[in-house]
């Protein structure tokens, strides 16, 4: 399966690009926007990535910003990607919009690196696990809403599909694996499930055992993305943290945030189970389940 381009990610880059090349030119918002004849406030949505700017409007921005023809064609091309739809856009009609960013971002990741302590994520789950989780999550969802967010669920893990998949680090708390979601039944085909995921190749979990007497109080997600092919000139960002809640979601990506995560998670990761006794451990609570 080829892997699935996002749209959420070239519009994301597209706009500190755009940004930083009129900076570079030495213009401000306001006079760039006059020199293509716009308003200020359409290229200040442009440069936030709250829209998505047409190719020629890109090209004239590039042509008053002094870039070259292959750079220009490089970035032009992007901004072409950046106004396809994401595959995610048939369930808009159950998607939050704070989550369809966090969607594009997960798509195009090159890692993903996932600190888990309530529940097993979306990307591991089974489909009777999701349809529990979903059922009982403390926001009510319409009952004639679960199978599609059920289907979504299994859809975003397409991801973990392609030949060239992203690389995934999963630390999950024990509370995560022992909490009976759904029942003992899909409790334990959702172990059997992470013991085979964890013997593939570039996926690896981690239990975070009570023992190891440490933790942390929320779980969080980091997700770095590959550069742009040259002769894009994209210094963007690399990386970012992404902290669900309870009403929407925290898109950390200031260098002191996300080396502070980084950090927290290499130590979680340092505290939890090897690949093997994780395995190990879940196997047998599995047969727990199963007796």
């Amino acid at each position: 399966m080829a892997p699935r381009q996002s749209p959420t990610v070239k519009r994301r880059r597209l706009a500190l690009t755009l940004r930083q090349l009129r900076e570079r030119a030495g213009l401000s918002a306001a006079e760039a926007a006059r020199a293509v004849e716009h308003d200020t406030s359409w290229l200040s949505r442009i440069e936030t990535a709250e829209v998505r700017p047409h190719p020629n409007d890109v090209r004239a921005l590039l042509a008053l910003y002094g870039v070259d023809e292959s750079q220009a064609e490089a970035v032009v091309a992007v901004a072409r990607q950046a106004r396809q739809r994401g595959w995610w856009q048939q369930y808009s009609n159950v998607l939050p919009d704070w989550f369809v960013t966090y969607l594009g971002m997960e798509s195009e990741a090159s890692a993903i690196r996932s600190y888990q302590c309530q529940t097993v994520p979306g990307l591991l789950q089974t489909e009777g696990y999701a349809r529990a989780a979903i059922r009982g999550a403390p926001v009510p969802v319409p009952e004639e809403e679960i199978e599609r967010q059920v289907a979504l669920r299994i859809e975003r893990q397409a991801v973990l599909a392609a030949e060239d998949h992203p690389t995934l680090r999963v630390i999950l708390d024990e509370g995560a694996v022992r909490r009976l979601v759904g029942g003992p039944q899909v409790m334990r085909e959702q172990l059997d499930r992470l013991v085979r995921e964890s013997s593939r190749p570039r996926i690896r979990i981690q239990l975070l055992p009570f023992s190891a007497g440490t933790g942390f109080d929320g779980s969080f997600v980091m997700l770095d993305f590959p550069p742009l092919p040259e002769p894009y000139p994209d210094p963007a960002e690399s990386r970012l943290v992404y902290v669900d809640t309870l009403a929407g979601a925290l898109y950390l990506e200031g260098p002191t945030q996300v080396s502070a995560y980084s950090a927290a998670f290499e130590q979680l990761a340092a505290a939890a189970l090897a690949t093997r006794q994780t395995r190990d451990r879940l196997r047998e609570m599995a047969r727990d389940l199963a007796g």
